[in-house]
Parts: structure tokens; sequence; C-alpha cells
């Protein structure tokens, strides 16, 4: 694949969840004003996207965090929020943390089952030849 189409066809996913290191280090960099590997470039010019997830009360993921990425990456910074308040309609408690992972009941409609199908659709699309 010629290196212009793999440019054109450029992702950052970044998951929220589990071992995200690679989102740790971008949020890093953007949170003490930085723009990594020429981010607001690499989004006008390559179509860098990002797709994101948390859940509302993971005191691991801050939504300050979020913040920052979405006024920094606009609508290239996908975002998705699960409700983990108190009393919650799918039950998730206030430290739940694994999006893609431990939370995942694979029953349509359950927020983290569909987040995961988000993602897989979102990585079909961009990394699709």
């Amino acid at each position: 694949m010629a290196s212009s189409t793999v440019s054109r066809r450029a992702s950052l996913a970044v998951l929220a969840s589990g071992a995200a290191l690679g989102f740790v280090v971008l949020t890093t960099q953007v949170w003490h004003g930085f723009a990594p590997l020429g981010i607001d470039r690499r989004v006008a010019e390559e179509g860098l996207c990002a797709i994101a997830l948390r859940f509302s009360e993971d005191p691991l993921v801050p939504s300050a965090r979020f913040k920052t990425l979405k006024d920094r990456l606009g609508d290239a910074f996908e975002v998705i929020e699960i409700d983990s308040k108190k009393g919650n309609e799918h039950g998730f408690g206030k430290m739940a943390h694994s999006v893609l992972t431990l939370e995942v009941r694979e029953v349509d409609g359950q927020p983290a089952y569909e987040a995961r199908k988000r993602v897989v659709a979102f990585l079909t699309e961009r990394l699709a030849v």
C-alpha cells in the first residue's frame, strides 16, 4: 500500500479502556499544550481521527482530559461516554473503567456492548484497504 494511502487513512484509535498506554501518552502531551506529531496538521491534512470511551464517573479517565482533546480535535474526536452515575439504568458502578472488556454484556442495547461495536466499526472504516 502506498504511503500516501496510509497517511490518508491515518487513524488514532484512542481507547480509554484497559491498557490504553497510547491514550495516556497522547493526553499527557496535549494536556500540557503540545501537539504531538503535528496533530492539528494531521487532522486537517490526513484525516486523523480518534475515538475515546469512558464511564462518566471513572476517576482514572477525567472528563477534562476528553474536553481538552475535543477542543483540540473538534469533530475528529468521537467521544462515547457511558453513564455510571449512582442508580444508572444498566447498573454500572462508579468505579467502572473497562468499557471494552469487563463491563461488556453481549446484549444489544447494553452501552458497553454498543460501544464495542462502534469501535469495531470505526476501525473497520478507517483501516479498510
